[in-house]
């Protein structure tokens, strides 16, 4: 527990800029002369106008020596910006301890501090200036100073009321401070999911404008070498091969066949371009799993419930679309079935069902499954490991990953089109002899809408006119 409130303290989570709390409380302190000014001087209403303005001002005392000291820092820590709430919680305190108590109409100002670290601060700090606030409120419902009227009579509302307004405003800070908490870290955990995709993304973006590169450089090495490789080629045919010089020449027109041949293999690569080649999406399908084959674990291809070899398989072209190699696409199946190996234990079926219409890809492992309770949360990042797989799960994978993997495919493969759908199955394994239940994840396509080229039967490639952009 003390490495915990510790590990909150130190914890510089807040990044709010300082200008901004500096010019809020000059809003702030700007609203109070004026309440103040309107109850004193025009409505002539009797308080503590001396303490009331002994605190304002000393408040705007603050104010600029902040200004000075903090000019320097763009973002306050967790820490710094704690303080800075908590002098605003105490100055509201004590200004309505000297003006009424709770029944001041402006009391209800007395959360706001609590909110605003609900949604910036680490959660130490939200305990502390929620205890803070509650502490405030219930001094501030028994003791304070009156609001006196121009006839002499002390404004008070019956106790009842002033009992149920307390108890009011104890429970809007408890229930506002909670849901800020909690939009607050959705907002937080799916940022942070959406850099982690974005990150992948481009990490698979630079791969592949990296063999457009090599195809480039091999490209213009090929001329130079081709000179280099005929001139030496001449040389060797003048030259006798008892000459001092021969052995060196052909050297030369040896390595020249070596560079050649290098480029030649590079440029094969850099063609590979996933933004311009297509591919058969079976096949894709199985280079996307294909730096998964060397694990314990094995993973089965079927064609529309049919059982496919990695080697040779037998695939009739018009029933599988021809698709971009995009990193989107090959990325996001990845990730699932990355997922579905681990949590497998022992097989990983891989089935892609084409319909006329449709395309559907299944991914289902043999593990313990999705719990049922959870299934609709299933996608979401950052969920624990105990919410996400059941807790005898022996997977070294820790709490806070938990749901990323997942994530990233559903943002990724969105991008293509697709639909994702998470469920357990049962599944049968050599043919039908043992039932096996595990998790599922069903991908869905429509046809349209991935199927960007098409073979005609003289092998011309051509667009599909409801893909091209």
């Amino acid at each position: 527990m003390i490495d915990f409130i510790k590990s909150q303290i130190y914890l510089n989570e807040s990044w709010i800029k300082p200008k901004t709390l500096i010019n809020l409380r000059w809003l702030a302190i700007a609203g109070q002369v004026f309440a103040i000014a309107v109850t004193g001087y025009i409505l002539d209403f009797t308080f503590n106008f001396e303490a009331c303005l002994t605190i304002i001002l000393f408040s705007c005392l603050v104010n600029i020596t902040s200004s000075i000291y903090f000019r320097a820092e763009k973002r306050l820590s967790a820490f710094k910006t704690f303080l800075f709430l908590a002098f605003d919680l105490t100055q509201i305190s004590l200004l309505l301890f000297f003006s009424g108590g709770i029944s001041n109409p402006f009391s209800i100002l007395v959360i706001v501090p609590a909110i605003v670290s609900a949604s910036s601060l680490p959660i130490f700090y939200l305990i502390t200036l929620g205890f803070m606030t509650l502490l405030s409120i219930v001094l501030l419902s028994v003791k304070y100073f009156p609001i006196i009227d121009r006839s002499g009579d002390v404004l008070k509302s019956p106790e009842i009321l002033l009992v149920g307004f307390s108890a009011s405003l104890i429970i809007t800070v408890t229930f506002l401070g909670s849901y800020a908490r909690r939009i607050f870290l959705d907002n937080s955990n799916m940022n942070k999911a959406l850099q982690a995709a974005q990150v992948a993304l481009e990490r698979e973006r630079k791969l592949t404008a990296l063999t457009g590169v090599v195809a480039a450089l091999g490209h213009e090495l090929g001329s130079p070498l081709a000179t280099i490789k005929l001139a030496s080629s001449e040389l060797l045919n003048e030259i006798d091969s008892d000459s001092p010089i021969y052995q060196d020449i052909k050297l030369i027109f040896d390595q020249i066949q070596r560079c050649k041949a290098i480029i030649s293999d590079m440029g094969s690569l850099g063609k590979d371009d996933q933004y311009v080649k297509t591919i058969n999406f079976f096949t894709l399908i199985i280079e996307a799993s294909q730096p998964y084959k060397k694990l314990d674990k094995k993973i089965i291809f079927r064609l529309n419930g049919v059982r496919q070899g990695h080697e040779g398989i037998s695939i009739k072209e018009k029933m599988i679309p021809m698709v971009r190699r995009e990193p989107e696409l090959i990325h996001g199946i990845r990730n699932i079935v990355h997922n579905a190996l681990k949590f497998a234990k022992s097989t990983v079926d891989i089935n892609l069902i084409t319909y006329s219409k449709n395309l559907i890809l299944e991914i289902i492992d043999d593990g313990k499954g999705f719990p049922y309770d959870f299934t609709k949360m299933i996608g979401e990042p950052f969920l624990k490991k105990s919410t996400f797989y059941s807790t005898d799960a022996k997977m070294e994978t820790s709490e806070k990953g938990m749901g990323l993997g997942l994530f990233i495919a559903n943002i990724l493969l969105e991008r293509t089109n697709g639909k994702l759908k998470f469920s357990n199955e049962k599944w049968s394994e050599n043919d039908g002899k043992k039932r096996i239940t595990g998790a599922k994840v069903e991908i869905s396509w429509e046809r349209s809408s991935i199927e960007v080229l098409h073979w005609d039967k003289k092998s011309k490639v051509k667009e599909n006119p409801r893909n091209v952009s």
